[in-house]
């Protein structure tokens, strides 16, 4: 039997997710959606919707890069025998903390980035308590995004 063995540094894991649990990404973007437009009623749903995923996306692309150059958490292994030698990448003592602080960057790295584009989008007509609205929307988003990955792995769906 052959397992494949998906690394990836430690602070993209919650770009990662995305992929690794789509239902959990998909619920995580609607529920950003639903806070901004319970919020932001006047709003119609496709100025709502289009802005949530453009927002996330610049987000996600932001995240993925700086991602990439903070600590990876990844180390070098040596396997095999003594004889024939071969060095693998694998997760590093510090891998899984380094994972779950990703989180953390993550969830005040898209408030940010995410309330700087609401923001430019409504220029001509702010919205109030646009950067409460934000934060509520991102603490509904990491909660279901983490409760169903959480499930998916507790239930190996995945």
């Amino acid at each position: 039997m052959t397992v494949a063995n998906v690394i990836f540094p430690a602070f993209t894991a919650p770009y990662v997710s995305y992929f690794l649990f789509p239902v959990a990404a998909l619920a995580a973007i609607l529920g950003e959606v639903l806070v901004f437009k319970l919020r932001c009623s006047r709003l119609s749903w496709k100025r709502v919707i289009n802005t949530t995923l453009y927002a996330n996306l610049i987000s996600w692309i932001a995240g993925v890069i700086l991602g990439a150059v903070l600590p990876s958490g990844l180390a070098p292994q040596v396997v095999g025998s003594a004889d024939r030698p071969a060095t693998i990448i694998t997760r590093g003592p510090n891998f899984e903390l380094l994972m779950w602080s990703g989180f953390g960057v993550a969830f005040c790295l898209s408030i940010l980035i995410e309330y700087q584009v609401w923001k430019r989008f409504r220029k001509e007509e702010p919205l109030p308590g646009l950067f409460r609205t934000t934060v509520l929307a991102h603490i509904t988003s990491y909660l279901l995004l983490i409760g169903i990955a959480l499930m998916y792995i507790k239930l190996h769906w995945w």
